[in-house]
């Protein structure tokens, strides 16, 4: 038998299913956009290219993708994708895409090199260098405001609680987040500037992120401490927590201060924040500084990647 025949028609079937895919993936892409404005609103903060999620993973939608490029081949009917939108809506939803919310290239081999080859000393040239390499401005004074360490003990914190009634069952948003961080339980009260927001209805995605990534620091040890405006200049301020020994950076935000002087603990990280550094608990020493970010435009949460 002559196989350059088959050899042929198969290449020019794949042609005719490989045009029906591509098509339909489009067409079912842009009904989840216009569908799920909030998804993808949210995936843009995070800087989540949802071209890519539906690119290389989301299961049940791919699965969706292939039977429609089949049935284009075939001339068969169209079917209804609402029930692939819907689940990958919720995997979304329930964080068990964990592939697509981390950026694509990881600096942290980067960023332990500069640590190593830069003395602490030298804070100007530094956070120079960590701007550059992370690609976000970082000072170790803002405003002529600094704090009264920039390296020290980081220690595991509680969950806040954001508004009035917050607790351990009503605090996260999907399953998986509750599954990974309720061991850490409450903090049993709202931080030093009190609770986030009023009310349960009052809370936003970005109340939640505040909380999710929030950290601590001795704020009243500031040298530019004594007034109340310097205690609310401080209150959501954006920083940024790096771990030396892995190179992983975190941004988060000032939602507590402390930790008292006589614990040994400069700082204090959300659960989320020490994980996302790698760190399953305290004790060791980070670098925390300020974020320079007028236009709030730096999403919280892990860079570095």
């Amino acid at each position: 038998m002559d196989l350059r025949f088959w050899q042929k028609k198969e290449s020019k079937q794949f042609k005719v299913l490989a045009a029906g895919f591509q098509k339909r993936r489009s067409a079912l892409l842009a009904e989840f956009k216009e569908k799920h404005e909030d998804v993808v609103s949210w995936a843009a903060r995070r800087k989540i290219n949802v071209n890519d999620v539906v690119s290389k993973g989301a299961r049940t939608l791919a699965a969706s993708f292939a039977a429609g490029a089949v049935l284009v081949s075939s001339g068969a009917a169209q079917i209804s994708h609402a029930p692939a939108v819907k689940e990958l809506h919720r995997e979304l939803l329930e964080g068990n895409l964990p592939a697509f919310l981390s950026a694509k290239k990881d600096t942290s081999d980067r960023v332990k090199k500069i640590l190593n080859t830069t003395r602490m000393s030298d804070e100007n040239v530094l956070t120079e260098k960590l701007s550059k390499e992370l690609n976000i401005k970082i000072v170790s004074e803002l405003q002529g405001i600094r704090l009264n360490k920039t390296s020290g003990i980081i220690g595991y914190e509680s969950h806040l609680t954001r508004y009035p009634g917050d607790n351990i069952l009503t605090h996260f948003e999907t399953s998986g987040d509750y599954k990974r961080y309720s061991h850490a339980s409450m903090a049993g009260g709202p931080g030093a500037w009190g609770y986030i927001v009023p009310s349960r209805q009052a809370l936003t995605e970005k109340d939640i992120e505040r909380e999710r990534y929030y950290l601590v620091a001795q704020t009243w040890l500031s040298p530019n401490w004594g007034s109340a405006a310097t205690k609310e200049w401080f209150r959501h301020r954006k920083m940024i927590v790096i771990n030396p020994q892995n190179g992983k950076a975190v941004v988060g935000v000032l939602e507590d201060a402390g930790p008292e002087t006589g614990t040994g603990r400069a700082f204090g990280g959300s659960p989320e924040v020490m994980e996302e550094l790698g760190l399953r608990g305290g004790g060791i020493n980070v670098l925390m500084y300020f974020v320079d970010d007028p236009a709030d435009q730096v999403p919280l949460g892990r860079y570095g990647l």
